[in-house]
């Protein structure tokens, strides 16, 4: 698997195997630490009503507590997602998380009512007891919580008996990616603990970062897939005038260098053009990967553009380099 390709997948929960685990990849929490650290928790608009309570007591509950600042961002009409923010000494701030898990478990909510990314599950359901958190992290500190060949999730998950998953792709118009944690509220705040002394030994990696801010969803009811495999391009048009989807194959061998090192290239032109990008998991028969670009026709024209302009330049740059071999 190629860097980029790792990238989209970055982990799962698939590392559990019969060896040994040395727990000394992770961060010692035995020594204490006077670091401030913030968390960005992605909520349902009906969950950030759990954890503020009636009138707001449940928050305010918290914070008492805990000694930490939190709060959630306010409703965007058409938006079912809002961030819940907690900042504090590090073991308070993990403490406060541990605590909005256990206010989530004391009054569950139907999972299907999440039907769609990023609020739907990554995860299948956990024990009785247990619910998820779903963290917002810079992609660029992926790697301090991965740990070398998955080492630290693996270790984390074995540990502190949690469950954790990535999102594929960045949050929309962002460089944050979405780490759902499962378990029990205790083993929750145990694991953060561990997550939050990863972020700070890698803290320089998250200059830089797009933080995602809910924007209101427009409803699709198309499926935005090539209808064969030996069209290059397509346009299908959503329910909503104006906006437009197009899907466009480029040869397998060019996909790394159109992603760019851990998502950079693709995630600058979402960027810069608007659009939003999705990647095929695989090669169709032909050997090409599909990408589907869909939003405005101007920013679905931009982000090809940007696409077409990266292939051109990356295939001028082998010919140069095979000439000179030559």
């Amino acid at each position: 698997m190629t860097e980029q390709e790792a990238s989209e997948s970055l982990f799962d929960t698939k590392f559990t195997s019969d060896a040994s685990i040395d727990t000394s990849i992770l961060p010692s929490t035995e020594e204490n630490t006077t670091a401030i650290i913030g968390f960005r928790v992605l909520v349902s608009v009906k969950e950030a009503g759990i954890v503020i309570g009636k009138n707001g007591s449940v928050i305010a509950d918290i914070r008492d507590q805990t000694g930490v600042k939190a709060g959630v961002s306010p409703v965007i009409q058409g938006c079912p997602d809002r961030i819940l923010t907690v900042t504090g000494p590090l073991d308070s701030t993990c403490q406060a998380l541990g605590l909005i898990a256990k206010a989530l478990v004391s009054s569950p909510l139907d999972d299907s009512l999440f039907q769609y990314f990023p609020l739907k599950r990554l995860l299948p359901p956990g024990i009785e007891g247990s619910t998820s958190l779903r963290l917002l992290i810079p992609n660029a500190q992926m790697g301090t919580i991965i740990g070398r060949q998955g080492a630290r999730i693996k270790a984390l998950q074995e540990n502190f008996n949690v469950r954790l998953v990535a999102s594929k792709d960045f949050l929309h118009n962002s460089t944050e990616r979405l780490v759902e944690l499962q378990g029990l509220p205790e083993e929750i705040e145990s694991s953060t603990k561990i997550i939050a002394r990863c972020l700070i030994e890698d803290w320089h990696s998250a200059a830089g970062t797009t933080f995602y801010t809910p924007t209101p969803r427009t409803p699709r009811r198309s499926n935005y897939s090539s209808s064969s495999s030996n069209t290059s391009t397509s346009n299908q048009s959503n329910s909503t005038p104006g906006d437009v989807s197009r899907t466009v194959n480029f040869p397998s061998e060019y996909v790394g260098c159109l992603i760019g090192k851990a998502g950079s290239r693709i995630q600058e032109i979402r960027k810069v053009s608007g659009a939003q990008i999705t990647i095929a998991s695989e090669d169709d028969e032909s050997g090409e990967r599909t990408f589907t670009l869909s939003g405005s026709n101007r920013s679905v024209g931009k982000a090809l553009s940007f696409l077409q302009q990266n292939l051109e330049r990356e295939k001028q740059r082998r010919e140069r380099i095979a000439a000179g071999d030559e």
